[in-house]
């Protein structure tokens, strides 16, 4: 027995099976199975709420444009103005105009702003406020038929309303007399000067005060006499009529509602020496006083059909020959269209010409004593001097030395190829009266009256290698 005992023992060693016996047998036993709990997850729905559409605050309304559409010769330029107000609830900076469209590389050049960037001005524009943006187009050599259109944005943020388009026909002019871009008269705006504290005005003809979106402020009827202040340190427009007293802080204007309409400035005191009887404080087409921060005073601009314009000049005199007022009445309008809006006359584009400092305006009065100019410029409507198919600049003058000078002698810059050094046969021996560039007013009457010339060899002799066309009939 003790034998087997001691076998066992080894068996058991040699194994492993050092546990005690009933641990062996309760490995023997069956594990009970486990319970498979299944646990259900609760799906919530989530319900995804639309995104919250904030307005653009960002809003133009194209209330000017210059053109709406062109018709121009291969190579000709014509400059554009677009006005955009900003009637939006934020105000506008880093304002650019883009140009889009299928032709925006074949119109570009090198005035815009930059590469498909019509214009770019400073500044920030309020609520309310009117902006202009000036740009050129130039006609490609190849004739057909082209668009150019844009979009207005401001602080990289496109504008609402703020887009145009302007279809642009090019063809091939024909002989003669040449048209250049036939489209409706301008207006042109007129510095009168500046006034101080205000202005008492009458009218002639019945006339509204607008708002500069076009509005209609007040009705004021034909004869109505009124005051009209603007007060500096309130900033504020102020309209006196019938003991009754109309404010606002922001610029009107008054408008005529026809082409007759005029309206006297009582308190301006402007009469020629050689007649006291003349007064040119009467002037046709609308009237604005503006105040200006950039050049300061309240400034009286007056505001007219470009034709109208040039019948209130005194650039001649009733006694001259009618060659002669229509040659000078050309050089006028050339001069003065050139000024129009094209963004570096004056700043801010209060106006396009100055009464004295461009050409002599004096208004209505200057119709009246003068009505062969008033016939030279009808015979002349819309011919200006154009260099190379393109208006130019016309200055003129009253006499010479007897030979007249460049621009580029006078003013310096960049010259000028058709404005050289002409022989002014009949201002020898005359001391110079005036600049001297362009055309001398006193050589010019004495070709006609002595020679027989005719307004366009007038022109064309002291103005080099020009011709006339015409702009708008």
């Amino acid at each position: 027995m003790r034998k087997i005992l001691i076998v066992l023992g080894i068996i058991i060693s040699i194994f492993g099976f050092c546990a005690a016996p009933h641990s062996v047998l309760a490995a023997t036993k069956k594990t009970p199975a486990k319970k498979t709990v299944v646990v259900k997850k609760t799906v919530k729905k989530v319900v995804k709420k639309a995104p919250k559409v904030i307005p653009n605050p960002r809003v133009a309304k194209l209330l000017i444009s210059s053109a709406t559409e062109l018709r121009l010769q291969p190579g000709e330029s014509v400059q554009m103005r677009l006005g955009f107000k900003n009637i939006g609830t934020v105000s506008w900076n880093k304002l650019q105009l883009r140009a889009d469209g299928p032709d925006v590389a074949t119109l570009q050049n090198d005035s815009w702003a930059g590469a498909a960037l019509l214009a770019a001005p400073t500044g920030s524009e309020k609520i309310g406020s009117l902006t202009f943006f000036d740009f050129k187009i130039v006609a490609p050599d190849q004739p057909g038929s082209y668009f150019l259109s844009g979009t207005l944005y401001a602080d990289g943020k496109e504008v609402v309303g703020g887009t145009f388009g302007v279809p642009v026909e090019v063809a091939l002019a024909e002989s003669g007399v040449i048209p250049i871009q036939l489209k409706a008269e301008p207006n042109i705006r007129v510095a009168l000067g500046t006034i101080d504290g205000g202005a008492l005005i009458r009218t002639i003809g019945d006339y509204d005060f607008v708002a500069p979106d076009g509005s209609s402020l007040l009705s004021i009827p034909d004869g109505s006499k009124f005051l009209w202040q603007y007060d500096i340190p309130g900033k504020t427009y102020l309209i006196t009529m019938n003991g009754v007293a109309t404010s606002s802080p922001d610029l009107f204007r008054l408008k005529a509602r026809t082409l007759d309409g005029r309206f006297v400035i009582h308190d301006r005191a402007d009469s020629p020496k050689w007649n006291k009887s003349i007064s040119y404080n009467d002037f046709r087409g609308n009237l604005e006083l503006r105040w200006s921060d950039k050049m300061i005073g309240l400034w009286v601009i007056n505001e007219l059909p470009f034709e109208q314009y040039l019948k209130g000049l005194i650039e001649t005199g009733s006694g001259d020959p009618l060659e002669l007022q229509k040659a000078v009445d050309i050089a006028a309008r050339s001069y003065a269209y050139v000024l129009l809006p094209d963004g570096k006359s004056y700043p801010n584009r209060l106006w396009d010409v100055h009464a004295v400092w461009d050409q002599v305006y004096k208004g209505y009065a200057a119709e009246k004593t003068n009505p062969m100019g008033v016939q030279a410029v009808d015979a002349t409507r819309g011919m200006i001097v154009a260099f190379q198919g393109r208006p130019v600049v016309t200055p003129y003058f009253t006499r010479s030395d007897g030979s007249t000078r460049s621009w580029k002698q006078v003013w310096g810059g960049t010259d000028k190829p058709w404005l050289q050094p002409v022989d002014a046969l009949y201002d020898h021996g005359k001391t110079l009266w005036g600049h001297g560039v362009g055309m001398s007013v006193t050589d010019a009457k004495m070709r006609i009256k002595k020679d027989g010339w005719t307004y366009d060899q007038v022109l064309k002799y002291y103005y080099t290698g020009v011709d006339i066309r015409q702009v708008f009939g």
